[in-house]
């Protein structure tokens, strides 16, 4: 449970006392645990003049926790402190460089967020500074300091935060930043110059993204006896010697990772309830990696990938292969912001369609496409995708004998196609919806039912039945990628939309669920001895334990345009 704090910096003069002030000075002599039970032990009279002290001797309230993150994050902000963040928070204390390589849904974040509040309190307003870096903007507006500004609310804290700023009053009353976020991307290399501060805490998030020269360059603000850093992130899955992994890797840093195997839901630490969720008495554990989604993961990348290397088990990739889409790209694309809610675009709940809920914005006029895996070459699941301009999405997933009847497979696509019309309609599309099927197997028997009913006017879509076991027929975009099949130029297609700009931006926004973004990031590429690109084929994966991207294959399915068209394709 969070103490009573004094919301003013400065209590009121009656609880000035020489008694108080030399309780605190005796206080700050024990160690931390120790300082913790007495504080708890204070009535709340006794505690005030305690706080009170604290002003008056070192000039802020909270200089009670400046050695103790954990005992603030408990007492002032009344969240609870797993394992792990506790000998990261109190490392803190202690070293000067703190790396954390984590596992994905660790609740470093979370943690980090507390961090920020915790330096930004326990010094005198004006004599501290703590920035928070991030390779992208998003993810410090998004990821950080929405946390930041959630538990400032709850535990009722003084001063004000915006986007990604933090202000206290000085002792005149002034307005002054005690801590801010800044997008570090490595054409930025002045957003991390001339830092300084008497006492600096640098918090660094999606470390693993941060390039060479901006890290280096953090060095050179750690200088002084006040200066710390924490660096926290997922190890990277597609590049090797990153400056993540040589922070890691120095003898002065102190390096502690949280591979998943040491989080809550696996060791089954039970450290309170979940302060993001007032009364839901559920343990924080809740919004944490699980048993499901470490195995899942492991199937859809398999166990010895570099994906579960940096996601699981909190390492740095090793013998790097070439995968044909990094996972970092397609996290771009996952979480690329919505356009602007401007004149031409419109929310698709507001298309005044039955079947269609989502949040994402579309634009009128906007060319609407379907991909179709058929469940068939040891897929697993028929999977229809959905392109509206450049919004990805899955539609529809089954899995069952039922798919392998082309009829009702058929059926199943009729559905979508006669949505994806609507949608077309209500955008004033001036195009046909085209309809990608995998023509392979029994995918060339559905495409030939589909085109016949097209012609006897149950859909006006056109239907291409895509061979992607051909040739592609057609020069390649780029001369370094040079695909053999249609396969291999439709995932090297994709490839090149999703490849983030030195923005971070994508030319793709990917709104798919894990497993799909999962498979999108899971076959590698090679080269034939005549030069040309190969993507994994569906049977090597599942030598090495992956699933087979049946997901991933109908968005590639939505955005891929062939050279060379079968004859199922029917004119509306």
């Amino acid at each position: 449970m969070a103490l009573t704090i004094p919301t003013a910096i400065n209590p009121p003069g009656d609880a000035k006392s020489l008694l108080a002030n030399n309780m605190f000075i005796e206080l700050m002599t024990l160690p931390p645990e120790d300082r913790r039970l007495v504080l708890e032990d204070l009535d709340d009279a006794e505690a005030r003049q305690v706080y009170a002290a604290a002003y008056r001797v070192a000039g802020t309230s909270f200089a009670i926790w400046e050695d103790d993150p954990v005992g603030f994050v408990e007492q002032v902000l009344g969240a609870a402190v797993w394992s792990v963040p506790r000998r990261f928070m109190t490392a803190l204390t202690e070293h000067k460089q703190v790396a954390v390589p984590s596992c994905f849904g660790s609740s470093k974040t979370f943690s980090c967020g507390q961090l920020v509040l915790w330096a930004s309190l326990v010094y005198p307003v004006g004599t501290n500074i703590v920035v928070t870096l991030a390779p992208l903007w998003r993810q410090v507006a998004r990821q950080l300091w929405p946390e930041v500004r959630a538990a400032h609310t709850r535990a009722g804290l003084p001063g004000t935060i915006d986007t990604a700023q933090y202000k206290l009053p000085d002792k005149n009353g002034l307005d002054t930043v005690v801590a801010y976020g800044i997008a570090a991307a490595p054409h930025n290399e002045a957003a991390v110059q001339g830092i300084h501060s008497a006492n600096l805490l640098l918090v660094v998030e999606e470390a693993g993204g941060i390039a060479p020269t901006i890290g280096n360059n953090l060095a050179g603000l750690l200088v002084g006896e006040g200066a710390r850093m924490i660096a926290i992130g997922n190890p990277p899955t597609d590049e090797v010697n990153t400056w993540f992994e040589k922070l890691c890797g120095d003898p002065e840093v102190l390096t502690i990772p949280i591979p998943a195997w040491e989080t809550p839901n696996l060791t089954g630490e039970n450290f309170g309830e979940c302060q993001s969720c007032p009364g839901s008495g559920h343990s924080p554990a809740k919004h944490m990696v699980d048993r499901a989604w470490i195995e899942r993961t492991t199937r859809v990348h398999g166990p010895k990938s570099n994906y579960v290397r940096a996601k699981i088990d909190a390492k740095f990739p090793k013998g790097l292969t070439n995968v044909v889409i990094p996972a970092e790209w397609v996290e771009a694309a996952v979480e690329m912001d919505e356009p602007e809610l401007a004149p031409g675009w419109a929310r698709l709940r507001d298309l005044g369609l039955a079947d269609e809920d989502g949040e994402w914005l579309v634009q009128s006029r906007a060319w609407v496409r379907l991909g179709v895996d058929v469940a068939s070459d040891g897929g697993d699941e028929l999977v229809v995708a959905r392109l509206v301009g450049d919004l990805a999405t899955v539609e529809h997933t089954s899995s069952g004998p039922e798919n392998a009847d082309p009829v009702a497979v058929a059926g199943v696509i009729l559905k979508e196609i006669l949505r994806a019309e609507a949608l077309a309609q209500a955008l004033g599309s001036p195009h046909p919806v085209r309809v990608k099927i995998d023509g392979n197997g029994l995918g060339w028997g559905v495409a030939g039912l589909l085109a016949a009913w097209g012609r006897e006017g149950k859909h006006g879509a056109e239907i291409v039945a895509v061979l992607v076991s051909e040739s592609p027929g057609r020069e390649p975009d780029e001369a370094t990628l040079r695909p053999f099949l249609k396969r291999d130029e439709m995932w090297l297609a994709t490839r090149a939309l999703v490849r983030p700009d030195e923005y971070g931006m994508t030319r793709l926004r990917l709104r798919v669920d894990e497993m799909t973004a999962g498979q999108l990031s899971a076959p590698k590429l090679s080269t034939r001895s005549s030069g040309h690109s190969v993507v994994e084929s569906k049977k090597e994966m599942r030598k090495r334990g992956v699933s087979s991207p049946d997901r991933g294959e109908g968005v590639l399915l939505s955005v891929y345009e062939p050279a060379e068209e079968d004859e199922w394709r029917i004119l509306a």
